[in-house]
């Protein structure tokens, strides 16, 4: 009990002191990867991801945005101010998403574009909406907690996962899942991650997609799921065969 509630204090502290975006430069290489959380999350989340790519001799930029407190332009006009200086330096520039930071991606790729952008995964993006979006965000609770990004994950034609084509660069896609027809979640058709379905992941274009048995926030904490990504970033598949 006391090192379980000693785990929940470390934690509470780290996501305190660890909101802001975060800049490691890498002295000999000129390679970046930016990451993009999901909604309501913060740059401690994708920490795994962070020093994995880090150890990998990588520059990175853990970049925090205002996900459920701003509309998509805004997003868009804020990492585009933080990003402007930094993507001058690289000769490549890689993206690693989690979730909505999926569908930011796709926007920012289609308003910005530059001939050092690189590669790109997406992990857990719903790409062709969310059904459980769409189920819960007539809720007042959904709506406070969300915001303006909520109300666009679900199935509606003006949702966000219409109003942006495919990333333009190559990408590759990790959904999360149980491997079976059934998923984590009743509530959603086929398999899922408890949040997001694989089919719902999919977009046309993507040059290798996988399957990884988690849910949709702890896939960002394996160790396959860094192994992946690493793979993914350096020679343009994931480990095993595509789907």
């Amino acid at each position: 009990m006391k090192k379980s509630f000693l785990t929940i204090i470390v934690v509470f502290i780290i996501s305190l002191t660890t909101c802001s975006t975060r800049y490691i430069q890498a002295e000999q290489s000129n390679e970046l990867v930016v990451l993009l959380h999901g909604i309501k999350d913060k740059p401690y989340m994708m920490w795994k991801l962070e020093k994995g790519l880090k150890n990998a001799d990588y520059a990175v930029i853990n970049l925090h945005y205002p996900s459920a407190k701003a509309g998509m332009d805004s997003i868009l006009n804020l990492i585009h101010g933080r990003l402007e200086a930094p993507l001058k330096r690289y000769r490549k520039i890689n993206f690693v998403t989690h979730s909505l930071g999926g569908i930011v991606m796709r926007a920012y790729l289609d308003k910005y574009s530059r001939p050092n952008f690189s590669r790109l995964v997406m992990i857990a993006p719903p790409n062709r909406g969310a059904i459980m979006a769409e189920r819960f965000e007539d809720f007042f609770l959904y709506q406070w907690l969300y915001g303006e990004a909520g109300q666009k994950l679900g199935k509606d034609s003006s949702d966000y996962w219409q109003q942006f084509p495919e990333p333009i660069i190559p990408f590759g896609i990790i959904a999360g899942g149980l491997g079976n027809k059934n998923g984590f979640n009743p509530l959603i058709p086929g398999d899922d991650d408890g949040t997001v379905g694989v089919e719902e992941t999919r977009i046309q274009g993507y040059e290798d997609f996988i399957v990884l048995p988690g849910l949709h926030t702890s896939l960002l904490w394996q160790d396959n799921t860094l192994e992946q990504v690493l793979l993914f970033l350096k020679e343009g598949h994931f480990k095993k065969n595509s789907n």
